[in-house]
């Protein structure tokens, strides 16, 4: 082993490092007053970016983790959704039974109980690790022109999305949402959303995130352009409402799998 290489394993993170660098990290990053600013924009916007959230010390592991997983194991969709008034899933994906066998790290930033802390005071209500585990968390890419993960709302309120690659705004790939929507299954209107109301665009980079009121805010990622590429880790987390209610999972399982049936012999 070489010198180097012996440095790099020494200063590897563990997937039970993972909450106190976020601890550490979001302390200093996310002071009070900081704190206090995300909340009145989420309040406005219905969505915020969190510029840096992923530490600098695990950034490159988690990302590596993320890539190596869709690399390996990524499903190619070309899809639309009448559900959500046929707007377009041009995207490659990997879903939570893979990431929970596979990327320890992604999986103790969803859990660690820093995260929902933080968002909850992002949100300005308690939060929750989704009751679903096939919504958890799942990565997606937009790895082609055209690529787009096309108009949606989603089931459960909140969404935490960790950017691990993007392009140049100029590439495409940056968020569109347009808050206080609603999401009718039976009798989708994208277009209504879009006209009655005002859209907002965010650029990103790489080790930020962004938190989304998602089952009232209509969003996508706009269409990639060139040779742009976006990789990003989506997790679900739940209000207290959220978990007492009856919600369905219909784009979620076709796009990322579901879950895995552990029933003996299945």
């Amino acid at each position: 082993m070489t010198a180097d290489a012996g440095l790099s394993r020494s200063n590897a993170v563990s997937a039970a490092d993972v909450n106190d660098l976020m601890t550490r990290h979001i302390d200093r990053a996310f002071g009070p007053d900081a704190v206090a600013e995300l909340r009145v924009r989420f309040e406005q916007e219905h969505i915020v970016p969190l510029r840096g959230l992923c530490p600098p010390e695990m950034f490159e592991q988690i990302k590596d983790e993320a890539c190596d997983i869709i690399d390996r194991h990524g499903t190619t969709h070309d899809l639309t959704f009448e559900i959500t008034d046929n707007t377009p899933r041009n995207m490659t994906t990997v879903g939570q039974p893979i990431i929970k066998d596979e990327g320890p790290l992604i999986d103790a930033f969803y859990f660690a109980p820093v995260l929902l802390d933080f968002v909850g005071k992002v949100v300005g209500e308690q939060v929750h690790t989704c009751p679903y585990a096939g919504e958890h968390y799942v990565i997606s890419r937009l790895g082609r022109s055209g690529d787009t993960h096309g108009w949606h709302w989603d089931d459960y309120t909140y969404g935490i999305i960790l950017v691990l690659e993007a392009p140049h705004y100029t590439q495409g790939g940056f968020v569109q949402a347009v808050p206080n929507t609603s999401w009718d299954k039976q009798n989708p209107d994208v277009y209504g959303a879009l006209i009655s109301s005002q859209v907002r665009s965010y650029a990103l980079e790489p080790g930020d995130a962004y938190v989304v009121k998602t089952n009232t805010t209509m969003h996508r990622v706009h269409p990639i352009r060139g040779d742009g590429r976006r990789t990003i880790v989506n997790m679900t987390l739940a209000s207290t409402a959220d978990l007492q209610a009856e919600l369905t999972h219909e784009t979620n399982d076709t796009l990322f799998g579901g879950v895995r049936d552990t029933r003996v012999g299945k």
